[in-house]
């Protein structure tokens, strides 16, 4: 091992050493991968002199495996050879969680049970019995056994390796504390800079005896700058983290690697400049000696020359002669061919015309079989069927009528009688059909059948309903008209066909004799030619010999001119290069880094690092350095780069640094993926030449291994967050070397060869994987994930070429042409200067190759030159025309960039940059056309974004789509691409709302405090700096009306604030600041006006029902884009796929579609489904896949076989799953998703609803159907939306949908459209819709009686006239029922619905504050997480405190609290006797007993959590579970079971605990009387003490306990105002109405007041009474809760007096609440 021991490695083995060479020592190395662990550990273990034990994991690897090697490092420690063994192992090599059992029960006690059997136990102790006895162990088996176990312990050492990130270190500690407790822990800290700098001097003084750096000083500087830019890269981590939430680690080993990698570049540059400079100088030594030859030359050429001329002249008088008896030949021969063109004219005309007649004859052809036919099929049975009728029809008597014009040449009609005579011999009849000659067809008859035949009746599949010898005979003379008709026409051409034959065959006899002529003058032409050629020849020779004079001479000529140009620029360069040999230093150093470190970060940090950080340094330190020095540049030449976009990589600078990275780094590259650009250039760049293998596929490991042996080039694809761990050597390079050139590789612990040309690709397809350390040391991971910069140049060439595909096109070829000609320049320069340094001086002017290649050169530099003119003009053209769609191309990567951001908020969105390509390309095909480039550029951007908008609205579901629009309102907002102005700040305060601290409230009388200190935020903006004064000081009242409006965001500002009304996102400030609850609604509205046609974005698809939207998805579907249904409650996707199904293809069950729904062994059928829709066409539905999150991964591999096969076109996959992280993204990115939930609002929701009843449908109906029908969509509406408001609005959610509505709708018209009776049967309705239809799904009697009071307002007969649509609002709103009318009115009708409001639903407005504010709360904080930026928070956040120390405070102030508390319940109860243990005592004794219990456990649990705080007890599950929750002020698990019911958070919970102990405490002390006013919401079980009162109700009355209930009467007192205890029940207090409030004055319920939640009861009378089956009409029966939650923390009903109908309160979800949290 190459070691560099500074001083932390020398502790560390120090260390380690000391823990392995004590007995029994175990040693915990904990640090991340790449710190040095194993090697100081093997290291330590060599000082010790003990034996190295591993385990090598392989696929097959488990307990087993493990079992064996176990049982071996015991023989070897004890029995041979005995001696000190060190058993290294690392958290990588822990396949399976269970093989710590064996190593905590190894560590702990060196017995691990069932290792060795009986019989094997026998002999290993057999083999120690002598040494036992020697050391004084008892001479029998346990002796034996404990100095076996005694010495193993003494002589295995274990060594365990641990990297602390993430959870498993922690987890393990906890569940096998042997880890910690028996080993002692030494921790691996990051190395520090002198540690890097002596790590580096080390390695890097190999540079300085090399000679590539001049001096040590160098060398001191060198690796001073590695250290920082490691050490740069920690904080880089962290900033990556907290802004781009992505992980990234920098291990020790990276530190090396870069080391490493930059002694390999800098040695290969230098001597690449070195080789170039030394072969640049021998060709400026050639070229002096070349100069000195060519005058020498020139003067020999000029004797040759003379010869040569006298040798042409004489050649030139014979070619004259032959020349002119050539050309009298010619002339013969060109007359002979003039001839031989006439008679060739002749002969194509003729044919020409036999062609023309054969065609018009193939015509008639068809027509003549056709009646042929037809005749084949009359018979004797069917003639003498058609004979036989009596009366025939009309039909059948003008087919016989034409046949017999036919036939029998009739001048008129034939009457039937005499047609049933032409037929009277059947045989004959059709004899005599099948010889009519239909070549001659007299004109009169032609007239007579035309009329017939062109009557409708007369055609074959008309006439066979009426007869088949009729249709067969009215096919027959259809067929013989029509053939008659063509022969007419062909007739004549046959005429001229035979007259042009005649005369084709005479010019073929004049042929004959001209070509007899023509070969007797060719023969005499050859031998003219045989003449002519020798002269040529001759003439050639000597002209040849000139030629070679003369190329000599130019040759010479040639070299010495180029090798002028070239000697000034070599020479030139010379210079340079030797410069630049001591500035590759700085360049190779910051190159490496880049290499090294910068891969994995975004366009921004990278740029932050190498520019501004490491350039900087480097010149700081005074290190070589080429000025403005680009590290793509120093990696790779231009040349390179247009290799790699000719390969299709991007040209955007990411790209091109990623490239770079791949092919220079030392390290196995592991790309980072998701839109597949890196590898779909991987594979181009290398071709066929390279391996792709998953994980997924069977035999990947022999796949690896052949490549591995073979030197192939290898890319693995769809790599998950963790690599399988017996790829581990291969990662890592463990390459052993056998022998001089011999290399192998352990691979699952068998020997392989390994081949250096080997080189493997990693690519991952999430887009935000997190790699552990040890990966990261391992491989070089490359961001490949597009920029939006280059995102956006491809899209304008995919929108330019759509648009001006001739442009586009031209576009490319000139860059592919540019980069052709860069790498062209580049191939010859290099084969030049090989040519030219290898040229041997003496022959040189003989090295034509050498000189070509110069010229060649130069000539494609000048091209080069010009074409780099002509294209920059051309270009400018270009881009001048391709800019005009910038703003198209900068909208789509802006949307591409916002829906990947959705993947944060919910696994299921997924979207690959493929299907968004697909579906830009839909939105360009639907533009609207236009000349105007201006117009048709907008109209692109606004189809791209509905489009793209559409396609992700309808996979989202309703709680994000406002997220969505809000997103891209805010993007468009931010390019100012709105008409209001974009405010960094004021963006910043919507979406994190900052507060002040430490503020007091003036205004605490109305306005909450939270509030104030938001307004006191808002008001250090600059344009509401005022705000805070207006409203203390100048109009409190006035703002304190606009906070108590319903809908705020509708009313105007006091003051001079109204202004706002014109500006709406600086009101929404306001907004969200004072009533964060129509923050959300009043958002929606501002996006409506603030975005282009933004009521379409945020109403989209809201007028379509789901049946539309999926026929509409289905268009945009193909064979390998899948429609996934992401499942909500109640949806049911089947029945809408069927629907449409059988409208389209005419879908059937098990024939063309097939149906699986998911579950254990349906993987297996659903596959073979597939393969047979895939194969046949069929539509298969898989249900609920994300039960099968395994198989998933399984169905992804075999949708990308059938994309690689290509499906039959009528294949379609419909898939359907519940939310799940199981799903793979490879499925969710190829699929169209769906959603079916129903959507946000009333008004949405009933058109929604109403979209459900087609509009011919409708109209049909009786108007009574269509008033119950509007009546049934706004109650449907009702019931969805109502679940918004929680509790109140629902003690449980039900799945309600659409099927739900359309069903009671085919009830209704079977109820109503059948029956004859005038009256409508209300009761039954109601009873039908209320109790089965809906009231199916409903389990709960308070929800139940909710849905039927709507439905009693609803329907009765009013409805038929006209009822208020908004049941109770008692004028406050008002929308009444529409009159029957036709679908469109009711349409404009729903339209002209108010604004929504809770007084829809019965209920008051109050009642949408709390979750329209958690809503808010959600929505801001999603939006937050996405949009990112600064952070809004206050203070220091140094001075906080940690978790862990915020919990042990906690911890301490509960013990403090509750550590002395116990009721002595068996005193007090041994102090009662029995008469005086009435029921009123047993439920305070049980209580006492409950608070006893959950003390008790509290004060356990904290005690031993305080212990370990203080490291005096393991930390457990149990505890560290405890820990969060006190923390985060949450109740731990067993104090919710054994406490009682509530929703507070802990400090809240802890007052409330204080609070019912001191009831129990004050009832302790006297436990023979109750006290005068129970607060029953401090009771751990209120219904205990209202059965109470029951009991003694029925001991004093006699009465039976079933037969009772407990009434209630609501005083006018306090609790205070209470004299004595009850005499007929008790007094009770606590209780707080949710809804509603109580007015004192009239003893009655009344609607809330603004913003007032709960209304405190005053002191309530319960006492026990029969139960009675009579209605009061005044007095409502109200449900009691312990909690707001409600279910199922039910107590009892109470009776409160109302003046308003009791259904009022009943829909306004009115309750009382015993412990709200207040």
């Amino acid at each position: 091992m190459n070691l560099v021991l500074f001083d932390d490695a020398i502790n560390h083995v120090c260390r380690i050493s000391r823990i392995t060479d004590n007995p029994c020592g175990h040693a915990l190395l904990v640090g991340v991968g790449g710190s040095g662990k194993q090697s100081l550990a093997r290291l330590a273990s060599f000082i010790n002199t003990l034996d190295l034990l591993q385990i090598l994991v392989n696929q097959s690897y488990g307990m087993d495996a493990l079992k064996l090697d176990l049982q071996e490092f015991y023989k070897k420690a004890v029995i041979k050879p005995g001696t000190g063994q060190a058993f290294l192992m690392t958290d990588g090599q822990i396949a399976n969680e269970k093989f710590l059992v064996y190593i905590n029960d190894m560590l702990s006690s060196g017995v691990i049970p069932d290792l060795f059997s009986r019989e094997e136990y026998d002999g290993l102790l057999g083999g120690v019995r002598n040494a036992a006895k020697a050391s004084g162990y008892a001479d029998d088996r346990d002796g034996h056994f404990a100095f076996f176990i005694d010495k193993f312990r003494r002589n295995l050492h274990y060594i365990l390796c641990h990297s602390p990130v993430g959870d498993d270190f922690r987890i393990r500690g906890r569940k096998f504390p042997a880890l910690i407790s028996c080993t002692v822990v030494d921790e691996f800290m990051a190395w520090p800079r002198d540690a890097l700098d002596g790590v580096a001097r080390r390695f890097l003084i190999d540079l300085v005896t090399g000679g590539n750096f001049q001096d040590e000083d160098t060398l001191g500087v060198v690796a001073a700058n590695m250290a920082e830019v490691h050490l740069s890269i920690e904080g880089a981590n962290k900033r990556y983290l907290e802004l781009e939430r992505r992980n990234n680690y920098c291990t020790p080993k990276s530190f090396l690697e870069l080391i490493s990698f930059y002694m390999k570049m800098l040695t290969s540059k230098q001597a690449d400049v070195l080789q170039n400079c030394e072969r640049l100088e021998k060709g400026l030594a050639i070229m002096e000696q070349v100069q000195s030859k060519v005058e020498g030359l020139k003067e020999d050429l000029k004797i040759t020359m003379v010869q040569v001329e006298e040798k042409k002249a004489a050649t030139a008088v014979l070619i004259e002669q032959v020349t002119k008896a050539s050309a009298v030949a010619a002339e013969e021969k060109a007359a002979a061919d003039i001839e031989a063109e006439k008679t060739n004219k002749l002969a194509s005309d003729a044919a020409a015309l036999q062609k023309e007649a054969d065609g018009e004859l193939s015509e008639a052809m068809p027509a003549m079989e056709a009646a042929a036919e037809a005749v084949n099929c009359l018979d004797k049975m069917s003639i003498g069927e058609l004979k036989g009728f009596g009366k025939p029809p009309p039909e059948c008597v003008d087919v016989c009528a034409c046949a017999a014009f036919l036939l029998k040449n009739e001048k008129k009609r034939m009457e039937w009688k005499a047609a049933q005579k032409m037929m009277a011999n059947p045989a004959a009849f059709i004899d005599e059909v099948k010889a009519f000659n239909a070549n001659e067809i007299p004109e009169n008859t032609l007239k007579e059948c035309d009329a017939l035949i062109a009557l409708p009746f007369f055609n074959y599949d008309t006439m066979k309903s009426k007869s088949t010898a009729a249709a067969n005979l009215a096919n027959w003379a259809i067929n013989c008209v029509k053939y008659h008709k063509i022969y007419v026409k062909v007739a004549p051409l046959m005429a001229k066909v035979e007259e042009a034959t005649r005369t084709k065959n005479e010019a073929e006899a004049s042929l004959a004799i001209v070509l007899a002529k023509v070969a007797a003058i060719e023969e005499e032409c050859a031998k003219l030619d045989k003449k002519l050629n020798g002269a040529v020849a001759e003439k050639e020779r000597v002209e040849a010999q000139a030629a070679a004079c003369l190329e000599k001479l130019e040759l010479a000529e040639r070299l010495v001119n180029g090798l002028a140009d070239e000697y000034k620029r070599w020479t030139k360069t010379v210079a340079e290069l030797k410069d630049l040999t001591q500035k590759l230093i700085g360049n190779s150093l910051l190159a490496s880094a880049f290499v090294g470190y910068i891969s994995p970060f975004s366009m921004t940090f990278r740029q932050g690092l190498w520019k501004d950080q490491w350039t900087s340094d480097i010149k700081e330190r005074g290190i070589p350095l080429t000025d403005g020095i680009d590290p793509l540049k120093v990696l790779a030449t231009d040349a390179d780069m247009a290799g790699w976009q000719n390969e299709g990589l991007p040209s955007d600078r990411i790209s091109l640094e990623n490239a770079a990275v791949v092919t220079s780094c030392s390290r196995w590259p592991l790309m980072i993926d998701p839109q597949l650009q890196g590898v779909k250039w991987i594979k181009q760049r290398l071709g066929e030449d390279l391996t792709i293998l998953q994980f997924t596929m069977n035999n990947w490991l022999k796949k690896v291994i052949a490549c591995i042996q073979m030197g192939n080039q290898l890319l693995i694809e769809a790599v998950g967050q963790e690599i399988d761990a017996i790829l581990e050597p291969v990662l890592s390079r463990a390459v052993i070397k056998r022998g001089r050139t011999a290399m192998i590789i352990k691979i699952g612990g068998e020997e392989i060869d390994y081949d250096p040309k080997f080189q493997l690709y990693m690519q991952c397809k999430l887009p935000n994987p997190h790699y552990r350390p040890e990966i990261a040391a391992q491989c070089t991971i490359i961001n490949f994930i597009v920029t939006p910069e280059g995102l956006e140049d491809q899209i304008l060439a995919m929108v330019v070429n759509v648009e001006k595909p001739e442009l586009e096109q031209k576009k490319q070829e000139l860059v592919r042409q540019q980069n052709d000609f860069m790498v062209t320049l580049s191939q010859l320069e290099a084969a030049l200067l090989s040519q030219l340094s290898e040229a041997d001086p003496a022959t040189i002017l003989d090295n034509i190759p050498l000189i070509e290649g110069l010229e060649k050169t130069k000539a494609t530099s000048k091209e080069i030159g010009e074409q780099v003119k002509a294209a920059q003009i051309t270009e400018v053209e270009i881009n001048t025309s391709r800019e005009l769609y910038r703003p198209v191309a900068a909208e789509g990567s802006m949307l591409f960039f916002l829906i990947i951001q959705l993947c944060f908020i919910e696994h299921m969105y997924q979207y690959s940059l493929d299907s968004f390509v697909n579906f830009l390309y839909k939105a360009i095909d639907r533009t609207e056309t236009t000349e105007d480039l201006e117009e048709r550029t907008k109209r692109l951007i606004v189809m791209i974004r509905m489009t793209i908008f559409r396609w992700v609205n309808r996979g989202l579901f309703e709680r994000h789509k406002l997220i969505l629009c809000a997103l891209l309102t805010f993007k468009l907002l931010q390019k100012g691409a709105l008409s209001e102005e974009f405010n960094p700040a004021h963006f910043n305060f919507l979406l994190r709302a900052p507060m002040a601290v430490g503020a007091e409230n003036p205004l605490a009388e109305w306005l909450p405090s939270k509030n104030w200190n938001l307004v006191l935020k808002l008001s250090d903006l600059e344009e509401f700096d005022n705000f805070s004064s207006n409203m203390e000081k100048d109009a409190p009242t006035r703002f304190k009306e606009w906070f108590n409006e319903v809908a705020p965001e509708d009313v105007k500002l006091p003051l001079d604030w109204k202004r706002l009304d014109s500006q709406p996102f600086q009101k929404l400030l306001v907004l969200r600041a004072l009533r964060p609850d129509r923050c959300c609604s009043a958002m929606g509205d501002w996006i409506r006006g603030a975005l282009p046609n933004g009521r379409d974005y945020m109403d989209c698809d809201g007028s379509s029902s789901f049946a539309v939207i999926l026929e509409n998805s289905f268009e945009d579907s193909t064979t390998t884009t899948p429609i996934f249904f992401i499942l909500s409650p109640g949806a049911d996707p089947v029945k809408e796929v069927e629907a449409m199904g059988r409208r389209l293809i005419q879908l059937q069950l098990g024939t063309n579609y097939w149906n699986v729904a998911m579950g254990q062994g349906q993987d297996v059928i659903a596959m073979a489904k597939l393969d047979i829709g895939h194969r046949e066409g069929h539509w298969v539905m898989l249900q609920n896949i994300h039960l099968m999150p395994g198989w998933c991964k399984e169905l992804e591999k075999k949708l990308d076989v059938f994309a690689a096969e290509n499906s039959h076109v009528n294949f379609r996959l419909f898939l359907s799953a519940d939310p799940s992280k199981g799903i793979p993204i490879g499925i969710l990115e190829r699929s169209i998703k769906l959603t079916n939930e129903p959507p946000q609002g009333m008004l949405a929701n009933l058109r929604r609803s109403f979209a459900l009843f087609s509009k011919e449908d409708f109209e049909d109906r009786d108007a009574k159907v269509k008033s119950i029908l509007f009546a049934m969509c706004h109650f449907h509406a009702l019931m969805l939306e109502r679940k918004k408001f929680g509790p109140m609005g629902y003690n449980m959610m039900y799945p309600f949908s659409a099927g739900d509505l359309r069903d009671s709708a085919q009830v209704l018209y079977n109820y109503l459209e059948g029956s004859s009776a005038v009256k409508i049967p209300w009761d039954d309705l109601r009873y039908l819709f209320g109790d089965i239809m809906y009231g199916g799904h409903i389990v709960d009697d308070w929800d139940r009686r909710m849905s039927q009071k709507y439905l009693l307002y609803f329907l009765r007969d009013e409805l038929l006239d006209e009822i208020d649509m908004i049941p109770y609002a008692e004028g406050k709103l008002s929308w009444p029922s529409p009159q029957p009318a036709g679908h469109d009115k009711y349409l404009e009708h729903i339209e002209s619905m108010p604004a929504e409001s809770p007084l829809f639903f019965g209920m008051h407005p109050n009642a949408e504050i709390n979750f329209r504010t958690t809503q808010c709360n959600q929505v801001f904080e999603m939006l937050t997480s996405l949009v990112g930026g600064g952070g809004g928070g206050e203070g220091d956040e140094g001075d906080a405190m940690s978790p862990m120390a915020l919990a042990q405070m906690v911890c301490d102030d509960i013990l403090e609290e509750v550590g002395e508390k116990k009721f002595p319940t068996d005193d007090v109860g041994r102090g009662m006797s029995d008469e005086e243990k009435g029921p009123y005592q047993f439920v305070f004794l049980q209580e006492c007993e409950y608070m006893n219990g959950l003390l008790y456990e509290m004060v356990k649990g904290l005690s031993e959590l305080r212990l370990g705080f203080k490291g005096e007890l393991t930390m457990s599950e149990v505890m560290e579970d405890m820990a969060k929750c006190l923390y985060s002020e949450r109740l731990p698990v067993w104090w919710v079971k054994l406490g009682f019911a509530s929703t507070r958070p802990l400090r809240s919970w802890r007052i409330s605990l204080q609070e019912r102990y001191q009831q129990l405490d004050d009832w302790i002390n006297d436990p023979l009387n109750i006290p005068k006013v129970v607060d029953i919401s401090k009771l751990f079980n209120p219904q205990s003490f209202l059965t109470a009162i029951k009991q003694l109700c029925c001991q004093n009355q006699g009465l039976e306990l079933d037969r009772l209930q407990v009434f209630t009467e609501v005083t006018k007192k306090e609790p205070k105002q209470v004299d004595g205890v009850s005499k007929d029940g008790a007094f009770v207090c606590g209780m707080y109405l949710e809804g509603a409030r109580w007015d004192m004055a009239q003893n009655s319920l009344e609607d809330s007041k603004p913003k007032e939640m709960f209304t405190a009861m005053p002191v309530v009378l319960c006492k026990a009474g029969t139960v009675s089956d009579k209605v009061d009409k005044n007095s409502f029966v109200c449900p009691v809760y312990c909690v707001p939650t409600r279910r199922p923390y039910f107590v009892f009903p109470a009776q409160l007096r109302t003046k308003a109908p009791p259904e009022k309160w009943v829909l306004a979800g009115v309750a009382m609440i015993l412990d709200v949290g207040l």
